[in-house]
């Protein structure tokens, strides 16, 4: 008989992003085949719905559609590292002699943003040429499953992200319009903000070339092998069980 072992975890929104979330209450357990089985019919298409329900098996403490979109991608990396591996193989060219190479990234070692102290949701700020307070929310998981739904019927989704954010008791629609009206200035804050807050794994580290010695830092793209390893992967992480 299988047995659940579920563990704490702290997230990196700290929990000052929601309400009514014991953050002590957050829990994770990893994957086990069921969870594979589920991750095997993920595509580009289907991917927040599918992710938010893999996360509804194997998280307590939270529903998955109230994680910022930063707990999200932290929880998704936290099962990667967790279930099957920290080392991720990734391609990338140098800056200096433009030559690529394969380099293993430690996903562990990716460097964590946390909310700050003084974060507080809502957040309050005036804009600088109107002049309008406005209160603003992170986005949310359920907020990128609403977008997808909204971009699938061919609408313009760019402002309509951004007023999900927005914290009144207008309309969507209505809030998406005081957007339209907004001078792009204003709508530069509303969306600085979201940059401000940006939390998470930052998926980026530094390599140095094999070829010429260089150094930089390059992008560490997600990608669902790292959620379903196959190929030189697999091998490498479980060939010597075989």
């Amino acid at each position: 008989m299988s047995t659940e072992n579920y563990i704490s975890i702290s997230l990196p929104s700290r929990c000052l992003a929601y309400q009514d979330v014991d953050p002590s209450a957050i829990q994770i357990r990893t994957l086990k085949g069921r969870d594979e089985k589920l991750i095997a019919e993920i595509s580009t298409d289907n991917f927040d719905k599918k992710v938010n329900l893999l996360l509804g098996s194997v998280l307590k403490g939270i529903e998955p559609p109230k994680l910022t979109i930063g707990d999200r991608l932290y929880l998704i990396l936290w099962e990667t590292i967790n279930s099957y591996g920290k080392d991720f193989p990734l391609e990338s060219e140098c800056e200096h002699c433009w030559q690529k190479s394969t380099y293993s990234v430690d996903l562990s070692k990716l460097n964590n943003v946390e909310l700050p102290d003084t974060y507080k949701q809502p957040y309050e700020l005036k804009l600088p040429d109107s002049g309008t307070l406005v209160k603003l929310r992170l986005l949310t998981v359920d907020d990128v499953l609403k977008v997808g739904e909204i971009d699938k019927l061919g609408q313009n989704v760019w402002l309509y992200r951004y007023a999900l954010s927005i914290v009144n008791d207008k309309g969507i629609w209505d809030r998406v319009e005081f957007l339209e009206n907004l001078s792009v200035r204003d709508v530069a804050v509303i969306r600085a903000f979201h940059e401000k807050f940006t939390h998470g794994p930052k998926l980026e580290t530094t390599y140095e070339c094999p070829k010429c010695g260089g150094t930089g830092v390059m992008p560490v793209p997600f990608r669902l092998e790292m959620l379903l390893p196959y190929g030189k992967r697999l091998d490498k992480y479980f060939g010597d069980a075989v």
